[in-house]
């Protein structure tokens, strides 16, 4: 199967660029970066007749990596148009993992494909920004931190309530959780392959080097024990690394107030345009 050629996404950049569009946020849905039905991505396009994009934020859903779509990251669309006006946003989806054929690494291989594919579409050099989600912030700062360390393309990380540690206690000796990973790492528990359950947290790929990160969790999240905020700042401090985190009264992010979702917003607007 042929990817679809980059020079179609170039020509409705050129077009969009040169005579401009309808609608002030274009948008390419379900662009395939990759040769499975899963890799594909929507991209919004900077509203400026003019302006030439430098910069790509990526949004990665969540889903307990076997389940999930873009379409869960859409809400935060609207406000990134509004508040970064001149970048490009790409909503991508990527390969759900199960237990016969589980998401790590496969995962981490189609964010690395995405971010090919953009750079080689647009002429200039860009940045990106990782913005996930649950399991996709897991994934954005497992990218980030530890696959990203070379090339440094990924400038700062957006985590709203993803898991950084799954050696930690709370998960690794807790019942509740005994399947929770399967479809990231395959139907193996932590007792029966903790070299397995390393690998795939975040957390110790951290080094001084690693990128500036803003995260954001729930009080009362049944999903991410308390436990692993502290573990991921902590860690980030240790080795100076730039961060901001904040706690929120509620779940897993859908019971937020709307105070609390707003405030998220800002904080975000003002985080990556201090470090991005």
């Amino acid at each position: 199967m042929l990817l679809l050629p980059r020079t179609i996404l170039l020509l409705v950049v050129s077009i969009f660029v040169s005579v401009g569009a309808q609608s002030p946020q274009p948008s390419i849905p379900v662009l395939p970066y990759g040769e499975d039905p899963e890799q594909i991505m929507d991209i919004y396009l900077p509203s400026s007749e003019t302006e030439r994009v430098t910069k790509i934020a990526i949004l990665v859903h969540g889903g307990a990596w076997g389940r999930g779509n873009r379409t869960e990251m859409e809400e935060f669309i609207p406000f990134l148009q509004r508040d970064f006006p001149n970048i490009c946003i790409a909503n991508m989806e990527y390969r759900l993992g199960t237990h016969d054929n589980p998401g790590f690494p496969k995962q981490l291989d189609d964010i690395g494909l995405a971010i090919s594919y953009l750079i080689g579409t647009f002429t200039q050099n860009v940045t990106f920004v990782l913005m996930g989600g649950s399991a996709g912030a897991h994934l954005s700062m497992l990218y980030g931190y530890g696959w990203d360390r070379i090339e440094e393309n990924i400038k700062a990380i957006v985590n709203i309530v993803g898991p950084v540690d799954l050696n930690d206690p709370s998960y690794s000796q807790n019942p509740l959780y005994s399947e929770l990973f399967y479809d990231l790492v395959g139907p193996c528990a932590y007792s029966e392959c903790p070299d397995l359950h390393n690998a795939s947290s975040p957390v110790i790929y951290v080094t001084q080097n690693s990128t500036k990160t803003i995260g954001f969790y729930g009080s009362l999240d049944f999903l991410v024990p308390s436990t692993q905020m502290p573990i991921i700042r902590d860690k980030l401090d240790e080795f100076g690394v730039t961060n901001k985190f904040f706690v929120y009264e509620g779940g897993h992010h859908w019971n937020w107030s709307d105070e609390d979702r707003e405030d998220m917003r800002v904080q975000i607007t003002e985080f990556l345009n201090a470090h991005w």
